[in-house]
């Protein structure tokens, strides 16, 4: 199936009440999605059907965070000072209407979402792309894109921005 991504707006709402990927906190986020932009907070983007615009079928929502220097991977954090913060776009939410799961909905999704991200740098200081995988099937789809372990015993990951294919 042939999706389109847009940023989401209020013509979008009615969409919204019908999402359901079978996570309950990623599928009542969208219930603050609009306040969350509306306050800079959040930039959420939508998937649509290509054929059917009206059909949502998955989302991702963004926004800027830091890394702390002593969090960061190495060869890299021994190049920066102690305390310093580095730049990060932070996958907060990333999901797939369960309707739609195992049709690579998800994969076109994030290559989108990972393709929007590698512009930012033109603009801000950002070196990597960060996100908490939700489980083990999450964090080996996000592998798949290159992710690694940013701290350690945990399923936060990242990729830098400047390794995005």
């Amino acid at each position: 199936m042939e999706i389109k991504v847009q940023p989401l707006a209020q013509k979008h709402s009615a969409m919204l009440a019908t999402f359901r990927c079978g996570v309950r906190s990623i599928d009542d986020y969208l219930d603050q999605a609009y306040g969350l932009q509306e306050f800079n907070l959040a930039r959420i983007f939508i998937a649509v059907e290509a054929a059917n615009k009206n059909n949502m079928v998955g989302y991702y929502a963004v926004h800027n965070m830091h890394i702390e220097a002593d969090t960061m991977p190495m060869p890299f954090a021994s190049m920066l000072r102690r305390g310093a913060m580095v730049g990060a776009v932070y996958v907060v939410m990333f999901a797939v209407d369960r309707r739609y799961h195992n049709q690579g909905i998800g994969t076109n999704l994030f290559r989108s979402a990972l393709k929007r991200i590698k512009r930012i740098p033109e603009e801000s200081g950002v070196w990597a792309v960060v996100l908490d995988a939700l489980n083990d099937d999450a964090e080996r789809f996000y592998r798949r894109f290159g992710f690694e372990t940013l701290v350690s015993n945990t399923r936060r990951l990242y990729l830098p921005v400047n390794e995005i294919a």
